[in-house]
């Protein structure tokens, strides 16, 4: 039989490479200026390059495997992620004239649930500080290598963090909840 989390991260995978194919462009990302209301169903599946959508195929395959290998609840994973997805939605407004696209908080609120369900192995205090260090290591890396970019970089980075943080959150009320 196949595993659950690895049918909802392919099917993930196999949305995101066809409308990276067959929509070019961002014309179906969230924007926070001229906001179509179909972007909300969407700017998780539009991509701004090929190297883009390639980082978030790895990131999504990476943290399902870890799931599947840590034998995480098939619901919590899939909360987390679309939490992380959504909580992007609102932090919109926070930047003007900004566009979002991928699914990368939704990554990060993955990878945080899955963290959380290693913790017999790998105490959270030790994962989390390093995945958010990980996160924000790019912000350092904008700074090096182009300066005045490094900002779009953060703001990147910012979103990122807050899906991590909800799916710390999601794992947090899951495992209070059995």
């Amino acid at each position: 039989m196949v595993n659950q989390i690895a049918l909802f991260a392919a099917a993930i995978a196999v949305i995101n490479v066809a409308v990276f194919f067959a929509i070019p462009g961002d014309s179906l990302a969230l924007r926070s200026v001229g906001y179509d209301p179909l972007t909300l169903l969407t700017f998780e599946f539009v991509h701004f390059g090929l190297s883009h959508l390639l980082e978030n195929l790895l990131g999504l395959l990476f943290t399902a495997a870890l799931a599947i290998e840590l034998d995480m609840d098939v619901r919590t994973f899939i909360l987390a992620y679309f939490v992380g997805v959504f909580i992007a939605v609102p932090l919109l407004i926070s930047f003007p004239a900004a566009t979002i696209a991928g699914n990368s908080t939704g990554i990060f609120g993955a990878l945080a649930a899955t963290l959380a369900r290693a913790k017999p192995m790998l105490p959270t205090r030790i994962t989390y500080p390093a995945a958010i260090l990980f996160i924000f290591s790019l912000t350092s890396y904008g700074l090096l290598t182009c300066g005045n970019c490094a900002l779009s970089t953060f703001r990147a980075d910012l979103f990122h963090f807050a899906g991590f943080v909800t799916g710390a959150a999601v794992s947090f009320t899951s495992v209070r909840r059995h």
